[in-house]
């Protein structure tokens, strides 16, 4: 009996407090809608924008749920009529006896199916910016100020989670036409304390006009502390390119400020171009395999600065800095490159864009980097193009609109200098370019044998060329290279050929003469001038001395054949002049006197006494009586 009446007492109290709470909270159920209407005009005073709520509702168990259906925030004024945010619904579940201590304490908040419309006008004037920094209007009706005995207002504890899910972002700049969404954005925290780090996962589609979206993840452990934002650690990935570092933020009057540091893992680029819908793809299939890099950045409304910069790319290692400045638009770079081999990185023929967000064409188009405007130091300790190596490569470069400009360009080229300057326009089907230069004291063998040319000479070499053409590859230069060229060499040799053989072996004259694997001929004083039109080098004066003649010629060589014609005049010591034809290619070069150069086209006592002089001469040598 005693057992059954404790089991009454105790059911009669619980109902008589579930009923004493149904009390308490039915003038709040029964004025539901006048709390709504108040919600949502203090938030309208607070953002200076009209605020509206469909439905409003209470749950009393477990905890208590309150949920919020349709509300939508309006778009700043200038910004049309579509709602600056949207939220399908809104549930927050908060514990009721910390209630009674002023304090709230949620366990979850949770926002489903979010539309936030984020535009930029052409002045820069943004739909966000009054949230941010909201003069606002007056409040429409005064706000009394609090008695000094009120109780405290709420104060938020701490919050279990927050979930932000099925959302939509998008962001349009009418400044640079610029137009993102990001789909199935979701946002997912820890324990959430005011003024505590929290941590934080996002995830999302970022869609690019009518590529196919790019999937990122995003795990960042953040802290606000007003006006600033940390986010440390961060770890992004983006359709499989991992970024980590740290970051700081502020939205300061002037716009947003950032710094921070930011790591890249070893990655291979390739998938990640592709993933990011970038049409760039290199001609060498053996390069862009392997990319890492380190920077730390500080980001403003008028700039961005990457410093200290370090990068590797296959290997070459590429330090520095990189500035960025909005007004006007303008990259400033100072660079220091390892070992450097540009060609195979260039675009493949199939390419058919150069890079997100703004595709160009490969047909006819200009390079997406060539068309930034652009100054640059570089020093690239070892260049190598089309066989040539280049050392300690100094340029000063500007690029704007597919035309980069080098100038001035210092670089050790085999011992010697290289001073001068290149201009090309990487776009267009031509691509033409123009290439002034200086060269002293260049190892001539290692120049003419990166070149394909004649490696047969030996000597210092110094020169003046002035040569224009198209295309980027070595058969496009050489067929169309254009331009003058002075070339000295002090003192030399040629290899393996004898200039010498008439001098030396007069019964030459008679006919062809191979030229004889021997050790070469000395020489001194040469000097050439010439033409070179579509490929075609033609030489005007060619002057030489060796131990035995004095050599005078002029004559033609195709670069694309590496054909040689020469006609080469020998003046003896005896006064004779012996025209010698010279052809071939490199280490097939023939010699032949030229009979109908000797003898024609001469007067008949020019004729006599150059015959006389021949059989003097030759008398004499082989011992005639």
């Amino acid at each position: 009996m005693k057992k059954r009446t404790r089991v009454i007492i105790i059911a009669a109290g619980l109902f008589a407090a579930l009923l004493g709470a149904g009390i308490a909270l039915l003038p709040a159920l029964v004025a539901l809608n006048q709390v709504k209407a108040e919600i949502a005009e203090r938030l309208s005073q607070a953002t200076g924008r009209s605020v509206t709520i469909k439905r409003m509702s209470l749950a009393l168990y477990p905890w208590l749920g309150i949920r919020l259906d349709g509300a939508t925030l309006g778009n700043a004024p200038g910004f049309g009529r579509k709602p600056f945010a949207q939220v399908d619904d809104v549930l927050l579940e908060v514990r009721v006896l910390p209630l009674f201590a002023r304090h709230i304490v949620l366990r979850r908040i949770v926002l489903t199916g979010l539309r936030l419309n984020l535009e930029k006008a052409r002045s820069g004037l943004s739909n966000w910016a009054s949230l941010t920094h909201h003069a606002g209007k007056p409040p429409r009706r005064p706000v009394p100020a609090p008695h000094p005995h009120e109780p405290p207002a709420l104060a938020l504890v701490r919050a279990a989670g927050i979930a932000v899910t099925g959302a939509t972002v998008r962001y349009r700049n009418l400044q640079t036409g610029s137009d993102y969404e990001v789909s199935r954005f979701s946002i997912r925290s820890g324990v959430v304390r005011p003024g505590a780090p929290v941590a934080l996962r996002l995830s999302g589609r970022l869609h690019l006009g009518v590529r196919p979206p790019i999937p990122f993840r995003v795990r960042v452990r953040a802290v606000y502390r007003a006006p600033t934002l940390t986010l440390a650690p961060l770890h992004v990935d983006v359709a499989g390119l991992v970024v980590t570092g740290h970051l700081t933020a502020t939205h300061a009057a002037d716009g947003f400020h950032a710094t921070g540091a930011l790591t890249i893992p070893p990655f291979a680029p390739r998938p990640v171009l592709a993933a990011l819908h970038v049409a760039y793809v290199p001609r060498d299939p053996k390069v862009l395999t392997r990319v890492a890099g380190a920077f730390s950045f500080a980001l403003t409304p008028r700039s961005l600065q990457l410093a200290p910069l370090h990068l590797t790319v296959d290997g070459t290692a590429v330090s520095g800095h990189i500035a960025r400045t909005a007004h006007p638009l303008l990259y400033k770079a100072h660079l220091v490159i390892g070992a450097l081999r540009p060609l195979p990185y260039l675009p493949a023929p199939s390419a058919s864009s150069a890079a997100v967000p703004a595709p160009i064409p490969a047909s006819g188009a200009t390079s997406g980097a060539a068309q930034l405007p652009l100054q640059a130091s570089l020093l690239i300790q070892s260049l190598r193009v089309h066989g040539l190596t280049a050392t300690q490569v100094h340029a000063r470069i500007q690029a704007s609109g597919g035309t980069v400009d080098a100038q001035p360009l210092t670089l050790g080229l085999y011992g010697g200098t290289f001073v001068g300057g290149l201009r090309a326009r990487l776009g267009g089907h031509q691509r033409p370019w123009r290439l002034h230069a200086q060269l002293q004291n260049v190892d001539i063998t290692a120049l003419l044998r990166a070149l394909h040319l004649f490696p047969e000479f030996a000597g210092r070499l110094d020169a003046d060329t002035h040569l224009t053409g198209r295309g980027l590859t070595l058969a496009e230069a050489e067929r169309t290279a254009s331009g003058q060229i002075y070339a000295a060499i002090p003192q030399g040799s040629l290899r393996g050929l004898d200039l010498d053989f008439i001098a030396r072996d007069p019964r030459a004259a008679v006919g062809n003469h191979k030229a004889k694997k021997v050790a070469g001929t000395t020489f001194s004083h040469l000097h050439a001038s010439a033409t070179v039109a579509q490929g075609i080098v033609h030489l005007h004066a060619l002057s030489l001395r060796t131990s035995r003649a004095v050599i005078r010629g002029q004559g033609d060589v195709t670069l694309v054949t590496r054909a040689v014609n020469l006609l080469l005049n020998v003046a003896l010591p005896s006064g004779l002049v012996v025209p010698v034809r010279v052809h071939g290619s490199p280490g097939h070069m023939s010699f032949g006197v030229s009979l109908n150069r000797l003898l024609g086209g001469s007067s008949p006592r020019a004729l006599g006494s150059a015959v006389k002089s021949l059989g003097n001469r030759l008398e004499h040598l082989f011992g005639g009586h």
